[in-house]
Parts: C-alpha cells; structure tokens; sequence
C-alpha cells in the first residue's frame, strides 16, 4: 500500500512493519496543511512566510481598507444621496468595539484572498438591528447545508469550544467559485496549492543551503572500509564537526587514500536566483498583482507602471469591491432602495498636471465648477460664486443649423445697434458705453 494519500483521509496508510524515524520529515513533516504534488504540506500560516505571498495579501488588503465607503439612496432614476445615518453605514464606521473599519476590512479581503472565505458572527440589539460584526477564523468554521438549502455553522473558538451559528448569524462572503455551493475556493490552498508549494521547497532549500555556507554535501570514498559501524559513524561525526560552526574554510587533511566528491548543484548551476525571480512572476499571477506592486521592477518603465496600476483598479480590485458590495447589500442592507459602495477615484487619481488639465476641461465645458474641482482636490469650497457653471459663448443647442445661426447672429447684431441708438439718444447725440442695467 501507497505510504501517502494525497487525496484526503489519513495521512499515512498501514505502514506494517515499517519503523518511523523521528528525524525523518517523510514521517512527520510538521505543518497541518494540503499536500501538494511535491510532497510539501501548504497551509496559509506558511505561505504567508513566502515574502512575494504576504505581499500579495497586503497590497490588496490595504487598497481596499483605505478606499472610502457609504450608504446611499436611490431618490429617483437621476438622484442618488449619502445615507450616512444609515444603520449599516455606521456599522461598518464601526464594526465591533474593538476593531476600526481599516482593521476590519484588511481582515475581510485578507481572509478572501488567502483562505477563501470571510466569517463575521452578527450580533443584534433589542430592535433586531444589527449593532456589530465579529469576525470568525475561517479555518475554525465548518459550513453545512441543511435540507432548507440554509447554511449552518460549526465554529470553533480559541478555547475549543464549539458553537452552531444559523444563517441569520453568520455574515460569510465566499470567493468564487463556490466549493460545493457552500464555501469559497482558496488561492492557496485549492487554485494555487502547486505554485505556494514550489516557493515554500525553494524557500526551504534556499535556508538549508545558507545554513551549510552555501556548501553543497560531498561523499567520501575510499579503497579500503571501516572496521565496523561505530568506526564508520565517529569519522562521520569528526568530519561534521571539522566542516561546522567555527571550522567552516578551516584545512583538513584525508587519510585512507579517501577522496571527496561533491554532490548536487550549486546555486549558480542551477539557476538558483533565476528561478526565483521566476516563480515569484507566477505567484502574483494568482492574485493579479502587477509585479511592480510586489518589488519586481525588471521588466518596469514609467509608461506601463501607469497603465499597470490602472489596470490594477479596474482588473484586480474592482471584481473584489463588487463582491462586498452586492454582499452587504443582500445581507446587511436588505433594502433595495439603499446600497453600499466604495470610492475609488482616489486610486485612479493622476499627477497633479494630469488632474489639473481634466479639470480644465470639465470647467471650460460646462460640467464642472470652481466649487466641483476644489471638493475632487479635498479643498474648501469658496462660496456661492463657485457653483456657477460656464460654457463657450459658441455653443448653440444640438440640431440646430445654419439658418438657425444665422437667425442668432442676425439678432444679436440687431440688439447691439439698438442700444448704440439708445445711447445716442440719451447722451445728446454722443454714443456712451453703459452698463446693462443702466440701458434697461
């Protein structure tokens, strides 16, 4: 029988009788995780140790939970308004007397994107409303289907208790695809298990070979044996103790006629940092990070780290802000004339020449006021007289032709010699410049 069952149930098979060595990892490899092809156990708590993962989470996690949010309503199919008195609104203003609305969010998107889903119990007030949300370890939740087709949930907490949580208690965002229609699907643990798998051997190869000095193992051979085992195992011992610690470098000499030959690669041969640099390409392939978020500037310039970084906003992060979104409003709001929304136009905010000429735009065009560009630059507004719109004295409404222009131009030059005469009239025969209200 196969000693490893990479599919689920026991670990290790009927072994017979075979002996476990304790110093051996095959029989004791130490992390919970899933096993990958390679015969490395992933879990989160690991791959979170890979530095181009934790990275990955991060730059997502924190886009997110600086992104300002609220409620609004649907006046009518022109008019929207904040809500912000809006119970949900302040909800997640505050979610739970020891979380701030950053910390909470950084969890929320941090558990999607690692473990697949976010849990956060809902605990009401005496009028049924929701007053707090406390997350939930995803690892300690275990989702089941009732025959209603109702989730209901097993959680277990730090002390080891178990509790049942129905539908009604449980806020959980699951991350498409749907894993038996009841849970999400992990980028480390399911879609990405092989890639995290290969960073954490490679990781793992690249502390042992560090902690030998980079020195690869080397084999003794020699014409003659040793005299028994003990013999065999004290020379072992002397040359460990002659290649470690303070005798690293230091000179030795073989007796025996032994020779040494070295076994596998060097770092070089095997393109050690090459492959690396490699691998970590692929890891933000998992999450749709540009390279450039993560550290990886090869391949960078100025030109496509712009586009990249919009592509960023409109690729990576908006299908997870659509995912919170819709869920608060199906679980949280249940109003269908109220919805939650984030803001993202601080992310897709250029330089200040860039904003600038935009604004130049909207003003001369007629669709912004002085009033609009100083609130999109977080500046005070200054008064009434900045929520005047302007537009070019050329625009004429839509359809009209020339005829109809000509019909404009003809009469505004009839109103001009008529004022010349009234002004000539009335400042005895001497035409005047006069204000309009004066001629009126």
């Amino acid at each position: 029988m196969a000693l490893f069952n990479i599919f689920g149930g026991r670990d290790m098979a009927d072994a017979g009788d075979v002996k476990r060595d304790a110093s051996d990892d095959r029989w004791f490899p130490g992390a919970v995780g899933r096993r990958s092809e390679i015969m490395v156990d992933v879990s989160v708590k690991r791959a979170r140790q890979v530095p181009v993962i934790r990275d990955c989470l991060k730059i997502l996690a924190e886009s997110v939970s600086g992104l300002e949010f609220g409620v609004f309503r649907r006046v009518d199919s022109t008019t929207v308004e904040r809500a912000d008195l809006h119970p949900v609104a302040r909800l997640l203003e505050d979610p739970n007397p020891r979380q701030t609305s950053f910390e909470f969010l950084f969890q929320l998107v941090d558990d999607l994107q690692a473990e697949g889903d976010f849990y956060a119990e809902i605990i009401r007030d005496g009028a049924g409303n929701i007053a707090e949300l406390w997350r939930l370890e995803p690892s300690q939740v275990i989702v089941e289907e009732l025959s209603t087709r109702e989730k209901r949930f097993r959680f277990s907490d730090r002390w080891g208790r178990e509790r049942v949580l129905l539908s009604e208690e449980v806020w959980h965002i699951p991350l498409p695809p749907m894993v038996d229609d009841l849970k999400g699907t992990s980028p480390i643990l399911d879609d990405g298990r092989e890639a995290v798998a290969v960073a954490i051997a490679l990781q793992r190869y690249a502390n042992i070979l560090f902690t030998n000095d980079a020195t690869p193992p080397y084999v003794f051979t020699m014409e003659s044996s040793f005299a028994n085992p003990d013999s065999k195992k004290n020379f072992i011992n002397a040359i460990r103790k002659w290649s470690t610690g303070k005798n690293r470098h230091q000179p030795a000499a073989l007796e025996h006629g032994m020779k040494p030959y070295r076994m596998g690669l060097t770092a070089e041969e095997a393109q050690f940092l090459e492959t690396r640099k490699e691998l970590w390409i692929d890891l933000t392939r998992i999450w749709r990070v540009p390279p450039h978020k993560v550290g990886i500037m090869d391949r960078a310039t100025f030109s496509n780290i712009e586009h990249q970084s919009l592509e960023f906003v409109t690729d990576t992060l908006r299908p997870i802000l659509e995912l919170i979104e819709r869920s608060v409003r199906k679980f949280l709001i249940e109003d269908p004339a109220h919805y939650f929304e984030f803001n993202v136009e601080s992310l897709l905010r250029g330089d200040l020449k860039s904003r600038y000429e935009a604004y130049a735009q909207g003003r001369q065009w007629g669709w912004l006021s002085v009033n609009d560009i100083l609130r999109a630059e977080r500046k005070n507004g200054i008064g009434p007289a900045g929520d005047r719109y302007v537009e070019p004295l050329n625009m004429v409404p839509v359809g009209a032709g020339s005829d109809q222009r000509e019909r404009d131009k003809r009469s505004s030059i009839e109103n001009s010699i008529a004022f010349l005469r009234g002004s000539v009239a009335r400042n005895g025969g001497r035409p005047r410049l006069e204000l309009v209200k004066d001629a009126a």
